[in-house]
């Protein structure tokens, strides 16, 4: 009998182990301005955030053309720890995004191949460059009161705003994305999980009172 409880806690206990597997996640920021900050001017412009995960596979920024007139030369992209812009390099990147039109907005993804990170620590991600074709796009609008992401902010090597700009309130972001595995935060129990979990619980249920009706009849016999 204690066999045949012990197997049914077991499967129980398995089954509530892969309710949360590590699986993937994409996070997507749009702090919804249009505005566009000279990456060669006022950079390295970057941008700092929470990770999700414990590996990070890509990194991606919204950008605009500032000037097409500029050489269309490569952007370098670093992910720093810490959440500043002189922190430990960890990864190093080169690409050369295809610029569109004058103030044209387009997003770029930078392949990081997955990088080891730690799931709820805070990491930068820089881009800088050496023309001034492109900007880094961010927001709010010049209006916005509101920060929409907490979980970091927009950083410039240059004062970039004036004393009168929203973002000296600490609420500006870069418009970014990033993909990452190994996150396990908010997994959901499929429907067939939960009436396994539901049968398993009901088979360790069964087991114990049987077992009590049973040491019950010995005891009146």
């Amino acid at each position: 009998m204690k066999r045949v409880l012990m197997a049914a806690a077991l499967a129980v206990s398995g089954l509530i182990a892969g309710v949360a597997p590590a699986h993937a996640a994409t996070v997507v920021q749009d702090a919804g301005g249009t505005r566009g900050t000279s990456i060669f001017q006022y950079g390295p412009v970057g941008q700092s955030f929470t990770m999700v995960g414990t590996s990070l596979t890509s990194f991606g920024f919204q950008f605009q053309t500032l000037s097409t007139s500029a050489g269309n030369a490569a952007l370098t992209f670093s992910l720093l720890a810490g959440d500043t812009l002189g922190g430990q390099l960890l990864k190093q990147v080169s690409a050369t995004p295809a610029a569109g039109a004058a103030r044209q907005n387009f997003w770029y993804d930078f392949d990081l191949g997955g990088v080891s990170l730690s799931d709820g620590t805070t990491y930068t991600a820089v881009v800088s460059a050496t023309t001034d074709r492109l900007g880094l796009v961010y927001g709010p609008a010049s209006n916005g009161t509101v920060d929409g992401y907490a979980g970091g902010t927009l950083l410039t090597t240059k004062p970039a705003f004036n004393a009168a700009s929203n973002c000296t309130k600490g609420i500006c972001d870069a418009n970014f994305r990033f993909t990452s595995t190994g996150a396990t935060g908010g997994a959901v129990p499929e429907p067939a999980t939960w009436a396994l979990l539901m049968l398993g619980f009901g088979a360790v249920g069964y087991t114990l009172r049987r077992s009590r009706k049973q040491r019950l009849t010995r005891q009146l016999v």
